[in-house]
């Protein structure tokens, strides 16, 4: 037990020795390609995604910042600190946690999850109850957090695996207790509020200067849809070709169901919680909407910051039984997971100065994928373009793939003339694809974690199955869908399909 923890204390300050030379070093080395503040802001970059990798996220990010200050591409540090908490993407990622710790300890998780569990038409209709379980996981995931949801459907799928008589070890638990976590990852895909999509809204506005943003309900539109063929060509594989012994929840009573079918009628708490909900989603779609005299043309001008701000206000504001219905210091306490805070503190500006004219690193990359892919046809380097990515995300934290891959894809789309809202939709869902291997994402960490039901072999066979029947999804209907609502351009490519 001593020389392991030696050999980890010895590896901690090995990785911190590394990142020190990255992120501090890297620009004394001379490139021709870059001027010295653009090497030392891909020391800075690569120091950040080698921290992130082998040390954690919160030092590293802070010092991240920090250098940006030293390296002059801020005029201090105390500038570097001030851009990186002036944005309102950040401000907006602290309220939402705090709002997603709310919508838990309220209680409606859990009802919502019961629900999609206890339906009737369930009962004698294993794959019907399967398929339910998988969509039941993505849809709860897509309003609330994933991450709590996993283990909230898990518990629930426990007490079911009680009550038919499955034990552990064996493959039906095992894959649908995967699908749980890789349809909890796929919601991150798609809503715009969670920690991927914030990421790569912010490079992409950061990397085109603002000329290029993401219409938050067209967004949806898109990725909801191609999400959920991820869930269902996962669904299919689990049924046509893991194929597990599904004949033991033929015991699933109504009897059963009925039970847990009594108990979702919603509390106040609870349905205040789902109200809250539905208006903060509202709001978040409102300005998409045309209008200047109506009240939708007064909401026009909010934003999702004004949007959750709005909700958490009257949350607030608001009394139930003398007490107001959110009690802000009990879910900031709870719910803020500050590795996501310094995650996109850290990321926002640093994108902002990889992507600057003064670093010249897109100006660089431009130069590079005209070499490589000026005649490229487009339909193969939309097929490579996205394995690159999605075999990327399996190797590195999605959040960090996203910081590399946005900007990448932005070059890429003004040396290709391509659309770069197009592409960064496409790098959202690869990123959402986090689920082959434990580095890909937190969730996906959580999967592999589940040694006892699930088991790492079966953790891998249910991912990298997973991935590559999303890419024949993604090719066969995303692709085309893409291409229709954003334009790549991608007439070709659509007639082809």
């Amino acid at each position: 037990m001593e020389n392991t923890a030696t050999k980890s204390r010895d590896l901690y300050w090995l990785h911190t020795l590394i990142y020190f030379l990255l992120t501090f070093c890297f620009g004394e080395i001379s490139y021709s390609g870059l001027p010295p503040i653009g090497m030392s802001i891909v020391g800075i970059f690569i120091g950040l995604l080698y921290g992130w990798t082998f040390i954690g996220f919160i030092w590293p990010s802070m010092l991240s910042i920090f250098a940006l200050g030293l390296c002059g591409f801020f005029p201090t540090p105390q500038a570097a600190f001030a851009n990186a908490f002036s944005q309102q993407l950040v401000v907006f990622m602290l309220l939402v946690l705090v709002f997603t710790s709310y919508c838990e300890q309220s209680g409606l998780n859990k009802k919502l999850s019961s629900w999609f569990l206890s339906r009737k038409m369930l009962v004698g209709h294993p794959w019907r109850f399967t398929f339910m379980v998988l969509l039941g996981s993505f849809v709860v995931s897509f309003l609330v957090d994933g991450n709590a949801v996993v283990f909230l459907v898990w518990n629930l799928m426990y007490s079911i695996f009680d009550e038919v008589g499955y034990e552990k070890g064996e493959r039906y638990p095992a894959f649908v207790l995967a699908g749980i976590a890789i349809a909890a990852i796929l919601s991150f895909g798609c809503k715009p509020w969670g920690n991927v999509c914030i990421l790569a809204i912010g490079a992409l506005e950061s990397s085109t200067g603002g000329a290029y943003t993401v219409d938050y309900l067209t967004f949806m539109a898109v990725t909801i849809p191609i999400c959920i063929m991820f869930v269902v060509a996962y669904f299919v594989v689990m049924k046509y070709i893991f194929r597990p012994d599904v004949s033991k929840l033929m015991n699933l009573s109504d009897e059963y169901l009925a039970k847990i079918r009594s108990e979702l009628k919603l509390n106040a708490h609870e349905k205040i919680a789902a109200s809250a909900l539905v208006i903060f989603m509202l709001l978040m779609i409102v300005p998409t909407l045309s209008g200047s005299k109506s009240i939708v043309g007064i909401l026009s001008s909010f934003n999702f910051l004004s949007a959750i701000a709005v909700v958490l206000i009257a949350l607030t504001l608001m009394r139930l039984e003398g007490r107001p219905l959110l009690d802000f210091d009990k879910c900031a306490r709870e719910g803020i997971h500050w590795h996501v805070f310094w995650i996109t503190a850290a990321a926002l500006p640093i994108s902002a100065a990889v992507s600057s004219d003064t670093a010249g690193i897109t100006q660089w990359l431009g130069n590079v994928m005209n070499s490589y892919f000026q005649d490229a046809n487009i339909i193969v380097f939309l097929v490579l373009f996205s394995i690159v990515i999605n075999l990327a995300t399996q190797l590195t934290h999605n959040v960090s793939l996203v910081l590399i891959a946005v900007p990448i894809a932005v070059q890429v789309s003004v040396s290709l003339g391509l659309n770069p809202v197009a592409l960064t939709v496409l790098v959202v869902i690869a990123a959402a694809c986090a689920y082959a291997t434990p580095a890909a994402s937190t969730v996906a960490a959580i999967l592999f974690s589940n040694v006892d039901w699930i088991g790492v072999k079966n953790s891998f066979k249910a991912g990298i199955s997973a991935v590559l029947a999303g890419f024949v999804v993604l090719f066969a209907f995303g692709f085309p869908v893409i291409g229709l609502v954003y334009g790549f351009p991608l007439d070709s490519v659509v007639n082809r399909f």
